[in-house]
Formats: structure tokens, sequence, C-alpha cells
């Protein structure tokens, strides 16, 4: 490594949050591929990785943790102990010991918030290396938007020989991939363009990345916005689009690289709600996907009362939302419910219940998963972002066995083998 090579600086908006998701987003990728370009930033993203998890939760046995943070984390089995100690130097647990052996880990923060910029000022203190710092430059851009590879090279300014390791090691790890799309290279990061990568890559090769940018941008501070109502009005909370960017939108949801939930009516017909791409890897796991798919529809019924409605209008979606979640019920009967919340019954977040001449109430099916999507939509209509989506719960409830149950599941074989 040249000991000249312009070291690459970080996007001036970065926070330390920032750089704690994105080493987790990395380390996740990579899983138990050992990167030896990665120290630092590795050990910040299991820290982060194992702290998602045990957020909350009781005093667990150490070796119950051991154990799970190996099999169902991708935490290295050298790393643990590491990681572990590294948590309680920041005061997130603190440690139960018998000399130098540690016997049991309590977890001591509370705020996810907290999780991210805690650890994020601890890696910015402890300094990472020219690979480790451009890897995390590139994903942070590409978190916004994909990329022409050529304007990223041009802006990122690196040493050529630092970007190609950067980029095959973002190939390796899957936290970045590169399309090529109308003669041109588009990089783009599949946690947060998972699906339909390529009609992201083939908009960013012909329009750039920052129309793209632009509209997911505004997409974002109004999560679940009907489709109709954009193209008529020409803009998303304010911003105005050209024709050409509203088409750009409209390919968005019909080339299903948003997946937009419909609702149809009789008085609206059917009408599609836009979301930013759902998130993916380290920013969804597996067990959340399909409570994220419901939190979508619940947005979705909420908007179409809100810009949409026959009769009752929805003037506050966040209150409404935030009745849902605490009362788990709507306080009025409405003749709209039916067609409004149709979808929620059919996928089985709601009933609704018979009020006599047309007159029906949503009532909110009280499983743990329906809870759940409501926090999710609640925070997407709140902030535009969710927070927690990364926690796999076949983790935590691991967390919260006997050592041997664990021990049971590694002997059957239903949890993945290290490569």
């Amino acid at each position: 490594m040249s000991s000249t090579a312009p070291k690459p600086a970080a996007p001036a908006t970065i926070t330390a949050s920032e750089i704690a998701a994105r080493c987790h987003e990395i380390q996740t990728g990579l899983s138990h591929v050992d990167v030896p370009d990665f120290e630092r930033l590795s050990e910040i993203g299991m820290a982060v990785r194992l702290a998602l998890h045990i957020r909350g939760l009781p005093t667990v046995n150490y070796e119950t943790l051991r154990l799970v943070a190996i099999t169902f984390l991708g935490i290295s089995t050298q790393a643990v102990r590491r990681v572990v100690e590294l948590l309680g130097e920041i005061e997130f647990v603190k440690l139960q010991t018998e000399g130098k052996t540690i016997k049991a880990v309590m977890p001591n923060f509370t705020y996810y918030e907290t999780l991210y910029s805690t650890l994020g000022e601890f890696a910015l203190s402890e300094k990472f290396n020219e690979t480790e710092q451009l890897s995390i430059d590139i994903l942070c851009r590409l978190s916004k938007a994909p990329e022409k590879v050529d304007t990223l090279r041009s802006n990122l300014g690196a040493d050529t020989r630092l970007l190609d390791r950067a980029f095959v090691l973002g190939k390796v790890g899957s936290y970045f991939r590169v399309h090529r799309s109308r003669g041109r290279d588009i990089a783009l990061s599949p946690t947060f363009f998972s699906e339909n990568a390529e009609i992201y890559a083939d908009m960013v090769a012909g329009e750039g990345a920052p129309q793209v940018n632009k509209l997911l941008t505004a997409l974002r501070k109004m999560q679940g916005m009907p489709l109709s109502l954009i193209v008529k009005q020409g803009e998303i909370g304010g911003v105005k689009f050209t024709p050409a960017e509203i088409q750009l939108l409209v390919r968005l949801g019909q080339d299903g690289a948003v997946k937009p939930p419909m609702i149809s009516t009789t008085h609206a017909g059917d009408q599609f709600f836009l979301f930013t791409p759902t998130p993916s890897g380290a920013a969804l796991a597996p067990t959340k996907r399909d409570i994220y798919e419901k939190a979508m529809a619940i947005v979705a019924a909420i908007r179409q009362g809100q810009f949409l409605p026959n009769k009752y209008r929805i003037r506050s979606p966040g209150a409404v939302l935030y009745i849902l979640k605490n009362d788990l019920k709507l306080k009025k009967a409405t003749t709209e419910a039916t067609q409004q919340y149709g979808n929620l019954v059919h996928l089985r977040v709601a009933r609704l219940r018979d009020e006599g001449n047309g007159f029906r109430q949503l009532e909110i099916i009280d499983t743990p998963e329906n809870r759940e999507a409501l926090n999710i939509a609640y925070q997407l209509v709140d902030a535009g972002v969710t927070s927690g989506t990364e926690v796999d719960e076949s983790a935590r409830n691991a967390l919260q066995q006997e050592r041997t149950f664990v021990e049971s599941l590694v002997a059957s074989g239903k949890l993945q083998e290290k490569q």
C-alpha cells in the first residue's frame, strides 16, 4: 500500500450513526468470510450486530451468547470475546466474571438510536485504515442512490489500487454490486435496492444518479403517497418534478422496482401507493420481511383515507396510527372501512366489526407480528425510515434459551456452517 496515496474523506454529512450502520452492513455481508483488510470495521460491525440482538434482554449466559453469536449472527469464534469486551468498554453491557472467565452478560442500554451513535463515535475515536474508510465511504454514497462507477471513482479521488480492492471486497461480501446497463457500469447497494436492481441501474445510466436520488429522497419524506396524486400534482410534499422525472417515478411503480401496494375502491378506482425500496440484507432480517409488507399495507390504507377518501377524511395519519398502536382499533366505524381496509383483513392484520347500516369498525388482530407492523407503519409515516428491522427473532429467542437447547440446534444441523 502506498504511503503517499490520498486518504478518501467521508462525505461531509456522514454521521457517527451512519458509520456504524455501514460497518454493520459490510460485516453482515461478509459473515464468516475473514478479510485481512478489515479489522476495526469488522469489529464495529459485529458489535452492532450483537448489540442489536441483546438490547432489552435480561442477563444472558456467556456460553449461550457465544454459541448464538457464532452460529446465528456470523461472528467469528475468535472475535466473540473481543466484541463482548468492546461492548463492556462502552458500557453497553456489564460482565459477570470469575477470574478471567466471563460467566454472564447483562445488557445495559435501551435506546436503538444510542446503539448506532455510540458505536460510531467509538469507531471514529479508534480510526479506520484506508481500505476500511474507503469501503464505508462507497457504501454511504450507494445508500442514497445507485451511481455510475466512473462517477464514483472520480468523486472519491482515491488510489486506483485501493478502489479496485474495495470493489473486489464489496462483490465478495455482496454489500454492493455492479450492473452493466447502456454500456455503463452502475454500482448499487443491495441493502437498499435489492429487488429489480437492473431497473435502477438502467435509470441511473439513462437519467443519472441525482435524479433518482431526488425522487427517492422526496418519497422517503412521504412514504405511501398515491401515484395518481403525484402524477396529477407533479410534486411530493412540495418538491416539484419535471414531466421526465414524473415518468421516472411512474416507471418505479410500473416496473415493480418499488412494489407498490394497491387498494381498489368504487369511488377512486385502483390506486397504487409508492414507497422507497424495501430494505434487505443487514437492514431487514428474514423474519421481518412479511411484517414489513404488512406495515406498508397499513400505511397505504391510511394514505387512502388521507388523500382519496369518499367522505371520511383522515387529517392526521400519524395520530391515527398512534391510536391503532395503543388501542388496536379505530374509535369510529365508517362506511368506507370495507374497501379501505380490505387488504388488512386479507393479510390477517385486522378484522372489521359490523356496526350495522354498512358501518364497520377496524380492529387490529392482537399478535406480536401485527403490533410490530403497526410500529413500523408509524415510523414510516413519522420519519420515513424504520428501526429494529435488522433483528433476527430466531437469534433473540435462542439467546433466552438454555445452552443445551442451542447446542441441540447446532447438532441437528439447522444453523449455517462456516464457509
